[in-house]
């Protein structure tokens, strides 16, 4: 099957430098051309979706929109963003004037653990492995699916698809596209005994060559 899973577009927030967690922001006008470019580029592709995901947070859900304007659509809960308490709304300015310890820890860290109120990474790993579990088990190998949602989520998503159980920082710009090709009938996490390595193909990897004019 083929897999891909997609950041929004530049929201109002990221154009403001707010961090966002699950507070629901519009595109920007800049997000709107980043959709419109991405769209050209599966369109370009010949890609024919057979099922779309999206998280339910406006900024994904229109850069869903954008790009696949007449397909269905489907929202999952558990594909937006991890919560990030206190510092929802605020840029990092913000926080270090109104929790400056916890901003000094979290500069050094970036332990969202020590952030009152935010969703545990414990949590989100959790919320990404069942996304992988119902993306793979739940499709077959002629399946070519979609999946819009965010970075903070994304970088545990991946962790889980390449059988990683440690957590590594990606800069994942606004529309990157990751792409893979899994054999879900072979697929068991951590299964060193898959079979040919031509059905497990990481293609693209925080893509964003749709955005070079």
């Amino acid at each position: 099957m083929h897999m891909f899973f997609v950041r929004h577009a530049e929201s109002i927030a990221n154009a403001r430098g707010q961090w966002q967690g699950q507070l629901d922001y519009e595109l920007s006008s800049e997000g709107i051309e980043q959709s419109r470019s991405l769209s050209k580029m599966f369109e370009s592709s010949g890609l024919q979706p057979t099922r779309i995901y999206t998280s339910p947070l406006s900024r994904a859900y229109k850069t869903a929109k954008i790009c696949f304007p007449n397909e269905k659509i489907v929202s999952i809960e558990d594909l937006q963003e991890g919560g990030a308490g206190v510092f929802s709304g605020k840029t990092m300015a913000d926080i270090e004037e109104e929790y400056p310890d916890i901003a000094a820890e979290f500069q050094t860290t970036r332990n969202f653990n020590i952030v009152p109120g935010a969703e545990s990474r414990y949590d989100i790993r959790r919320r990404a492995s069942t996304i992988v579990d119902f993306l793979i088990k739940g499709h077959s190998d002629s399946d070519c699916v979609i999946v819009f949602t965010h970075s903070g989520l994304l970088m545990y998503i991946i962790s889980v698809l390449v059988g990683m159980n440690r957590v590594w920082v990606l800069r994942i710009p606004n529309t990157g596209v990751f792409e893979f090709i899994i054999d879900p009938d072979r697929w068991t996490a951590g299964d060193s005994k898959q079979g040919s390595v031509n059905r497990f193909q990481i293609m693209k990897f925080a893509d964003i060559s749709h955005l070079v004019k």
